[in-house]
């Protein structure tokens, strides 16, 4: 009962956070709605339910007050965007490049605020750098402005004028930070020097989230199978791993399918930079062992939401513009929850396989609208894509992130190595390229509304409610 009531109000919480953006309101305007509701409960609400009502409604308001917190905090630091201005900061992400420019993101000494920086080709910046930069300040395209807006960024400044004001001060928590993206890049130029391509560059998607260097054709084949979000470094695949490691050493040891996973998530962590995404995914999935070591399934979903409500408090805009996020959550929900009931109805003798399977479809079930609303592709053949090529995909990262890992230290081991993972890598692009072939396996440019993805959502709980039922009217027969 107490999990039940806990898990309810951090729900609220989180509803709030959600519903905030759709009241364009001040704080004040949300203390007065919330008196609003309070004297209209006093009549409406039974008395026999008021306190949870009234309970309910505060943790609520808390969520939409939260929210706009934290939007007024990040707005109320405006620039002019009809003159130039002139800044000074320092570099407080890594640079990402591509062919076209180099994104950089500057927080301004003066204010505070965050301002990324699209630069020409080329250009030398690092993390911890100070620039001086001068030019004309403006809002970044409609499409990017909610992903930008996780990270607290509101503005962009195009092609400035910089000088460099040298290398910035670091405190120890970003010495730390540049030691583990210095990491992460000897980590790809190990995945590059040891595999050709495409394999070189669809393993650094897998493991890295670096789509810079993808073919087309194999972009193509992603969307038309519906197997994008394998490159898009979300908590789905986190997951996936972290559940197939436990299947697999949970018949050697208890032990060994909890700190196997878990020394894998701080590996994965650690090699990826620590990237706030891929952080996220980590603590949701050490959180997901630690649930099993417990070994109920109330625990489990309980301290999921716990840490969710946590997470989506400190960074209200994840909750709705994080993709990996949301995938991670999704994810981690149908394995712990659907999974199981997946895996009574699925008529496998192999338990391995049987599992497998079952993990990927409750995983499936949960994480595909979200896949669709992001990636605005309906694939036909999806389902069967990926059900054929999820299950093999934890031990491709595995076997490329042992390599790459060694190949960091001896590059002519991790080449010797590389064999095993490259046939593997070889294998699942060619299942994609199939999947992608099959005529009309994908329709394009599909507008999936949060709205539709609530409703799928709303179906597929009531859905779980029959089945529940029934086998309870099955049991009790």
């Amino acid at each position: 009962m107490k999990a039940v009531f806990t898990s309810v109000i951090l729900l609220a919480v989180m509803a709030g956070i959600f519903l905030a953006p759709y009241f364009d309101v001040s704080i004040l305007s949300v203390v007065a709605l919330f008196g609003i509701f309070f004297l209209l409960s006093l009549s409406v609400v039974p008395k026999k339910w008021l306190w949870l009502f009234m309970i309910v409604i505060s943790f609520l308001f808390l969520g939409i007050f939260r929210f706009i917190q934290v939007q007024n905090a990040i707005y109320n630091l405006s620039y002019p965007t009809d003159q130039e201005v002139k800044l000074q900061g320092q570099v407080v992400e890594p640079p990402e490049e591509t062919d076209k420019s180099v994104k950089a993101v500057l927080k301004d000494e003066a204010r505070g605020g965050k301002i990324i920086l699209i630069l020409k080709p080329f250009t030398k910046v690092k993390y911890g750098d100070r620039l001086s930069v001068s030019g004309k300040v403006s809002i970044p395209a409609q499409e990017y402005q909610n992903s930008l807006l996780v990270k607290g960024i509101v503005y962009e400044m195009a092609f400035p004028q910089i000088e460099r004001a040298g290398p910035g001060k670091m405190d120890i928590s970003m010495k730390i930070q540049n030691g583990l993206y210095s990491l992460r890049n000897r980590f790809e130029e190990s995945i590059n020097s040891i595999f050709p391509e495409p394999e070189a560059s669809f393993l650094a998607g897998l493991l890295l989230g670096v789509k810079r260097n993808l073919p087309a054709w194999l972009t193509q084949d992603l969307k038309a199978s519906g197997t994008t979000h394998l490159i898009a470094l979300s908590g789905f695949n986190i997951t996936v791993i972290i559940e197939a490691l436990r299947i697999i050493f949970r018949r050697r040891s208890a032990k060994l399918s909890f700190y196997i996973p878990l020394l894998v998530i701080f590996a994965f962590v650690v090699m990826t930079g620590s990237s706030s995404s891929v952080v996220r995914a980590g603590i949701m999935g050490a959180m997901m062992l630690l649930t099993y070591r417990v070994g109920r399934q109330s625990s489990a979903v309980m301290a999921i939401v716990i840490t969710a409500a946590i997470m989506v408090f400190a960074n209200p805009f994840i909750l709705r513009f994080d993709a990996g996020f949301q995938l991670s959550f999704a994810a981690f929900i149908g394995i712990i929850y659907f999974a199981p009931m997946i895996s009574m109805f699925l008529p496998l003798k192999h338990e391995f396989a049987k599992e497998m399977l079952a993990m990927t479809l409750g995983a499936q079930i949960m994480a595909y609208p979200l896949i669709l609303y992001y990636f605005g592709t309906f694939s036909i053949v999806s389902s069967a894509a990926n059900l054929v090529v999820l299950p093999f995909i934890p031990f491709v990262m595995l076997l490329g992130f042992v390599t790459a890992a060694v190949g960091m230290v001896w590059q002519g081991l991790g080449y010797a190595m590389s064999f095993t993972a490259l046939f593997a890598l070889k294998a699942v692009i060619e299942t994609i390229h199939f999947f992608a072939l099959l005529p009309l396996s994908s329709i394009s440019g599909i507008s999936f509304s949060a709205f539709n993805a609530t409703l799928y959502y709303i179906i597929i709980l009531e859905l779980v409610f029959i089945c529940k039922r029934r086998l309870v009217r099955r049991r009790l027969a």
